[in-house]
């Protein structure tokens, strides 16, 4: 039945190149979820400065700036959802493109003929993603829309010293948990612009995964941003 399936749907490097997508995407999440303690990331150090940012607030009484900061993040995470749901009605768009596309690279070699059944495969995974991302921006959005309540919160310097910190410390977390959920959003970027790559052929799909993961972790571990968060300036 499986082999049947595969036959008639995928050619088996095909399954291997999505299941390599799946495999490699899921342990670079699960790789920075556990590894985060270990070896610190760009979005450990993050954290920390949100938090010190977070404890500033309770020393001063004007906050604007810090209201500010919080609606550009609104601002960036809208931006991005908005830009998702028009990318979202894009790719459905593709689902019937399928003749066009295969008559326009039938003579380019490198490029996979897709069948029908196979090309619903493609778009419907890049669908998948980006409705994934979209989950994620939007949830970004809310968190940091608390935050924005959090901040309005947090009482005045020299009256509750105790309960500040606290409602300090809440927003800087909060706050946090809606930049992952971004970062995980921009991941889901990455990794549909790799995808895309399975419509020229399954070993360019495999490739393009690999070093799209070999780009995040570069980024999130090696780059000079993290040196920059990271290290005394003199």
């Amino acid at each position: 039945m499986l082999k049947e399936f595969i036959t008639d749907y995928f050619t088996y490097l095909d399954v291997i190149a999505l299941l390599w997508f799946v495999a490699i995407w899921s342990g670079y999440f699960l790789f920075t979820s556990k590894k985060r303690n270990n070896k610190p990331n760009l979005q450990y150090y993050l954290d920390f400065w949100r938090e010190s940012w977070a404890l500033s607030l309770t020393k001063r009484s004007n906050r604007i700036m810090d209201s500010q900061v919080i609606n550009a993040l609104i601002q960036k995470e809208t931006f991005f959802a908005s830009t998702t749901i028009l990318i979202l009605a894009s790719t459905i768009a593709l689902m019937g493109l399928r003749d066009e596309v295969n008559s326009m690279v039938v003579d380019i070699p490198i490029i996979q003929f897709s069948t029908t059944a196979l090309w619903e495969i493609k778009v419907s995974i890049l669908i998948v993603i980006f409705i994934y991302a979209f989950f994620k921006f939007s949830w970004s959005i809310r968190q940091h829309t608390y935050s924005a309540i959090l901040l309005g919160s947090i009482p005045e310097p020299d009256t509750d010293e105790e309960a500040a910190r606290d409602q300090a410390l809440r927003l800087a977390r909060l706050s946090s948990l809606g930049a992952e959920n971004f970062n995980d959003g921009i991941r889901a970027y990455y990794f549909a612009l790799a995808e895309l790559s399975w419509f020229v052929n399954p070993w360019v799909f495999m490739l393009a995964s690999t070093w799209v993961v070999g780009v995040l972790y570069r980024r999130e571990y090696h780059s000079r941003a993290l040196k920059l968060l990271s290290t005394k300036q003199n």
